[in-house]
């Protein structure tokens, strides 16, 4: 079998119809030409270039694909999906560009995505909000500030909630108290809420880890405002937020 190179992932997607059609049964070309709906040049280059490859066998029968076979195609069809979620994560990955994220976003896949827009600014904001209402407790980080509106909406949410921790970016920490005023003094005066400060560049991006399921958020740095939220209730994106959380900490110091 030759070495993988830089074209092989993509011969494998192309033809990842005949090696699915060929996972179960032995088939013959004719019977993949029907099966496939491809030409019968088609099917006849692929199944050469594909036995060659170590991806089908020659039963006799017909081809079969090999364990090696389905197993790339399987790893294709992952492929296929975390592209597909990561075009969703389009507008958070806009607002935010931190390596970190861009090579965890796969583990979003089929995340759910909120994002505002001008005829409801505050969608995101509200739906933050109703989130707090459903969880008993919540960790998170900070990097962006948030507007006063935004803040004002959330005060109240806070009351008769469980834990809830911020790490913030020393720099949104000192924003945050410049912009925010009172109305960030009285959000940061409830009890059941704990602040720490950590130097920006051990606090990535803006992320909570609730009861349920984790989030990323991305601000829109002209209004201050949340504009994107993506969630997820999958235990690897929550396993490496969680991690990520620990490390933020480990560098923060309480206020």
């Amino acid at each position: 079998m030759e070495p993988p190179d830089d074209d092989r992932p993509r011969s494998i997607l192309r033809r990842k119809r005949l090696l699915a059609a060929c996972r179960d049964d032995a088939l013959s070309r004719k019977q993949l030409t029907e099966r496939t709906d491809l030409s019968r040049t088609t099917v006849y280059r692929a199944t050469v270039a594909l036995e060659e490859g170590g991806l089908l066998e020659n039963t006799g029968e017909g081809y079969r694909t090999t364990s090696l076979g389905a197993a790339l195609l399987a790893a294709g069809r992952t492929y296929e999906t975390a592209v597909e979620s990561i075009g969703r994560l389009e507008p958070l990955l806009e607002l935010v560009d931190h390596p970190a994220l861009v090579e965890h976003a796969h583990l979003f896949t089929g995340a759910e995505v909120v994002v505002a827009d001008a005829s409801n600014p505050y969608r995101v904001v509200d739906h933050v909000i109703d989130r707090f209402g459903e969880t008993s407790g919540s960790r998170g980080t900070i990097v962006s500030t948030t507007a006063v509106e935004a803040l004002q909406r959330a005060t109240p949410a806070l009351e008769d909630r469980g834990h809830i921790e911020r790490v913030f970016a020393a720099s949104a920490l000192e924003s945050h108290e410049t912009v925010g005023g009172e109305a960030f003094r009285a959000v940061t005066a409830n009890e059941n809420l704990s602040i720490l400060a950590a130097p920006d560049a051990d606090v990535p991006f803006s992320f909570a880890i609730d009861d349920a399921d984790v989030s990323v958020v991305g601000h829109d740095p002209a209004t201050g405002l949340p504009t994107v939220h993506v969630e997820s209730d999958r235990p690897a994106a929550r396993a490496w937020l969680e991690a990520l959380y620990e490390r933020c900490r480990a560098a923060a110091e309480p206020i």
